[in-house]
């Protein structure tokens, strides 16, 4: 046992917590070195009285002393007790030291301010102890780099201040936490893009003192602007350009004058870049066009930083020659040829067809083409951006693409996957695209699918990374998506969806409709004299011409059956399934169960639900199960699991159960396990579905132990269905943990459903984050919901932005707030602009935040007019609010017109109101007509008929 410590005074914040949390040390006889994960610090202070601690540190407290469920709950009610105290970072925001939010960074010294401030809020962390914990969090920071940089004046490195500011976020209470490290980052670049930082004093190695002469009062005074680090792809290229910047950097960040000036003097140097072209080698991501300019330009600034010119200067050498043979990025655009190896499908042949057609048929315009190609216009003008075009298969979807991309300049790169199943490659292509480079992501549901696991989520992460990085654009990601993908629909998937992809594609998706416009017929027959193919789509196919066109030897039911059979033999699964839609369509349902069944066989698991439904759906239920039988002998699952479920819903359970645990065995459906299982218990016979079940499990059927523990809990006993998720988790379910806590919560034992959450979390699931941290606030433990939706925010929890940013504001936090629902908006949620715009409506920034409400009224968010126009009332801007909704009237928001009319009502202008009131109604509003009978009978005027 350490030594003692003083008594809690009687008049101490937090007492009684205190006085608990000690016995609780006391009996185990441990010091606070001894207890984990917190520092000593931060153990002593949770048991000081002074304030009350965050429960995180209370509840690491009472575990690191062994303390029982029981305790863990006393401490829980004494902490709830303990009325809230100023938090370190409202501290600071009364006091002289207020803490900078990163936007109001603008100057060098505010770095180092911000260092300060931290530190201090924190309990001021000895150097030793934040140099302990970074090596914990991965990062380099040792104590003489801390102190220099805590002192300089001219602020830190940007690796020093982005390790030391991911550091003290670690701390409990730090008002850092909660920013993401690229915040930091941004904050920095954008201080010193701003003011640039002073040249240090000369040395032997500078320009200035080998020319023998002091500066002149003006250029001592003179700040060059920072050249930021560049952008370059991973590899030989990017060592060198991070070389030459650490040079730079080390060498003060001398002017690139001064560094020219160095190079003029060394008559040893094969070359002597003048500054544009020193400027290109330490700024643009571009190889340099000879080694001579990055061999002068290290050995020079290695000189100034007083390093070994020599080894700087061999190693840029080499570095050069590596990146010089790396290959090219993908493939010119202009030397993109053959669209049938990015995904279009080549229009179909016929007999006889002349050698002279060309792969495909002229392009006929479409409308959706406008949105691809505003997004292609956008990358030419140097932004990045991203477009997905989605739609039923076969509708043109990768042809429009396509057309789209050959509009790009000739010097834009354009890369695809040669192997469409190496996920690896993807990554590595998403990393390495950087500016005037398209990244070609055909059937993007392939890399995003949930079953791709944790690599869907980085595939997602780098895209969004490759938009976001400013010094990278303009960067293109163009895919496409068909509606009927796993991903979309949940068919057939076990695995819960991955939201932040649903989110992208809803973000980038550009609706590719399945038949033709009477604009695009016209554009078909104006075409038609150019290409037989062309001729008889628009003879035959008319508004399906575009799924005629695709399918492999004409799939349209109007052309005979020679299709088909090539389809079958190709086994041209895409051919048959766009073929039995059209003949359903046009009322042949025999015909199409005969191609979706072909579909089928050819190994598309979708086709075999939709044909045994068509049978089903025609009264040949006998018919289709016979059908599903014989596909499940063959040793097909999906088949097997869907002749069980025709046969439970026509009420043939035995039959039903034998084949899901036929699909059970042979494809390990987890959704056959239950399914059985619930069969049996339905007719009385839970033992034997668990004996089954766990029989399947001693087999090495993991999913097993989880679908017993579901079922012994559904059918009562509960803590044997615990047990059953405890034999689940040792095999390595982890999904078992989550699907405990959703029962435990369920039936209102929270505190057990909080462990298991915490347990899923530690294993890796974060799909339990955000229902932890919902469970969480729920229960008011608002302090330790907050960590938890913030970690499910930066793995792009839409969700969980929104909540972290509400319990900010709620928080009175509204800088942190701001930034989360902008995060919010930028991943698609509307509603977050509504915030925003209220937050700046708190903070008194009307303009701005009428900017945001004017967003938030193009998303059609409900109430964005009336906040807006009540925000311009309150402020005595009626002029503006009036002025601001005729805007929108004119841009035809039929919306704006009722505001219209209660805005000029409340400021007792009834003639007009009674105008716009009736404009409104005209449109169908019966507010606004409940509101012109009114006004009508006030004003005296006789109702028009």
């Amino acid at each position: 046992m350490g030594r003692h410590k003083k008594a809690v005074p009687d008049g101490a914040f937090a007492k009684r917590l205190a006085v608990y949390l000690r016995g609780l040390r006391e009996r185990s006889g441990k010091t606070y070195e001894a207890m984990e994960p917190y520092s000593v610090a931060t153990f002593s202070r949770a048991d000081s009285g002074s304030s009350k601690p965050s429960w995180p540190v209370v509840e690491a407290y009472v575990r690191a002393c062994g303390g029982r469920p029981s305790e863990l709950r006393k401490a829980a009610r004494l902490w709830q007790e303990t009325p809230a105290n100023q938090s370190a970072a409202d501290a600071l925001a009364d006091g002289a030291d207020a803490w900078p939010e990163p936007d109001a960074l603008v100057e060098p010294h505010q770095l180092g301010e911000a260092m300060r401030i931290a530190r201090k809020a924190c309990g001021r962390p000895s150097l030793r102890e934040l140099e302990a914990r970074a090596a914990r969090l991965g990062e380099q920071l040792s104590r003489s780099t801390v102190s220099d940089a805590l002192r300089s004046p001219g602020g830190p490195q940007l690796r020093t201040f982005c390790a030391f500011m991911r550091v003290i976020a670690d701390y409990p209470g730090s008002p850092a936490a909660g920013y993401p490290v690229r915040v930091w980052a941004e904050a920095w670049h954008r201080v010193q893009e701003g003011s640039g930082r002073a040249v240090p004093a000369v040395g032997p190695g500078h320009p200035t003192a080998a020319r023998g002469r002091a500066p002149s009062a003006g250029e001592g005074r003179r700040r060059p602007r920072l050249l930021t680090r560049p952008w370059a792809p991973p590899g030989p290229l990017r060592d060198l350009k991070d070389a030459l910047h650490d040079l730079y950097l080390s060498a003060g960040a001398p002017s690139l004058a001064d560094i020219a000036g160095a190079v003029r003097l060394d008559d040893s140097l094969a070359a002597a870049p003048e500054r544009d072209s020193i400027r290109r080698l330490l700024r643009s991501p571009q190889l340099p066009p000879n080694p001579h300019d990055a061999v002068a330009v290290a050995s020079v600034l290695a000189r100034m930083a007083g390093v070994g010119a020599g080894e700087a200067a061999v190693r840029a050498r080499n570095l050069w020659i590596a990146a010089a043979a790396e290959p090219p990025y993908g493939h010119a655009v202009a030397d993109l040829l053959d669209p049938i190896a990015l995904g279009v499908r080549p229009t179909f042949a016929f007999p006889d067809m002349p050698d002279t057609l060309p792969t495909l048929t002229p392009y006929v315009d479409r409308l959706h083409d406008r949105a691809l190609l505003d997004v292609v216009r956008m990358g030419v003008g140097g932004h990045s951006g991203i477009v997905i075009a989605r739609g039923e298969p076969s509708t043109g979807k990768t042809r429009s693409c396509w057309e789209a991309v050959r509009s790009l300049p000739a010097d834009w790169r354009l890369w695809y996957p040669a192997n469409p199943s190496d996920t690896g490659q993807v990554l590595q292509a998403l990393a390495g695209a950087g500016p005037r480079t398209v990244v070609w992501l055909d059937r993007i549901d392939r890399y995003l699918d949930a079953a791709q696991g944790v690599t869907a989520q980085r595939i997602h992460d780098e895209i969004r990374q490759a938009l976001s990085d400013t010094r990278r654009a303009p960067v293109l990601v163009i895919g496409t998506v068909s509606d009927s993908a796993r991903m979309l629909t949940g068919e057939g998937s076990e695995d819960p969806p991955n939201a932040a992809a649903l989110m992208l594609i809803e973000e980038a998706g550009v609706n590719v409709p399945n038949s033709l416009t009477g604009s695009e017929l016209l554009g078909l027959a104006a075409l038609a004299h150019r290409d037989p193919r062309l001729s008889l789509a628009q003879a035959t196919a008319k508004e399906t011409a575009v799924q005629f066109l695709a399918s492999n030897h004409g799939a349209h039911p109007v052309v005979n059956a020679y299709s088909f059979h090539t389809a079958v033999t190709t086994r041209d699964t895409d051919t048959l399934v766009v073929g039995a839609r059209l003949l359903h369509e046009t009322g042949r349902p025999r015909e199409a169960v005969a191609w979706y069944q072909a579909a089928a066989e050819a190994g598309d698991s979708q086709a075999v639900r939709s044909a045994a439904s068509l049978l089903s759906e025609s009264g040949d239920l006998a018919e289709a199960i016979s059908w599903l039988r014989e596909r499940a002998d063959a040793g097909d699952t999906h088949a097997a699991l869907e002749a069980a479920r025709q046969l439970e819903h026509d009420g043939q359970d035995e039959e039903a159960i034998t084949l899901y645990q036929r699909a059970a065995q042979t494809g390990g459906k987890s959704q056959a396990l239950r399914s059985a299982a619930a069969v049996l218990r339905r007719h009385g016979r839970a033992p034997e579905a668990l004996a089954w079940l766990q029989g399947r499990a001693r087999d090495g059927d993991e999913k097993a132990y989880r679908e017993a523990a579901h079922l012994r809990w559904t059918t009562g006993d509960r803590e044997g269905g615990l047990r059953s998720y405890e034999e689940a988790v040792a095999a390595g379910d982890t999904t078992a943990l989550r699907e405990a806590a959703e029962h435990l919560q369920a039936a209102d034992r929270v505190e057990e459903a909080i462990d298991w959450y915490r347990r899923a979390v530690r294993g890796g699931d974060k799909v339990a984050l955000r229902p932890l941290a919902d469970l969480l606030k729920a229960e008011g433990d608002l302090d330790g919901a907050l960590p938890y939706y913030l970690r499910a925010a930066e793995l792009s929890d839409v969700l969980a932005m929104h909540q972290a940013a509400a319990l900010y504001r709620l928080g009175k936090q509204p800088a942190r707030a701001l930034h989360w629902y902008r995060e919010a908006s930028r991943h698609g949620d509307d509603s977050a602009l509504l915030h925003i715009a209220a937050l700046h409506q708190e903070a008194g920034r009307i303009d701005t935040a009428l900017t945001w409400y004017a967003r938030a009224a193009d998303s059609r968010i409900r109430d964005a007019y009336r906040e807006a126009v009540w925000m311009l009332w309150d402020a005595g801007r009626l002029d503006d609010a009036y002025a601001w909704l005729a805007g929108r009237v004119d841009n035809g928001d039929r919306r704006a017109l009722r505001e219209l009319g209660d805005l000029l009502r409340e400021a007792g202008r009834l003639p007009e109101a009674l105008a716009w009131y009736r404009r409104s109604a005209e449109l169908g509003s019966r507010y606004s007509l409940r509101h012109v009978a009114r006004l009508e009978a006030r004003l005296g005027i006789p109702p028009v008929r």
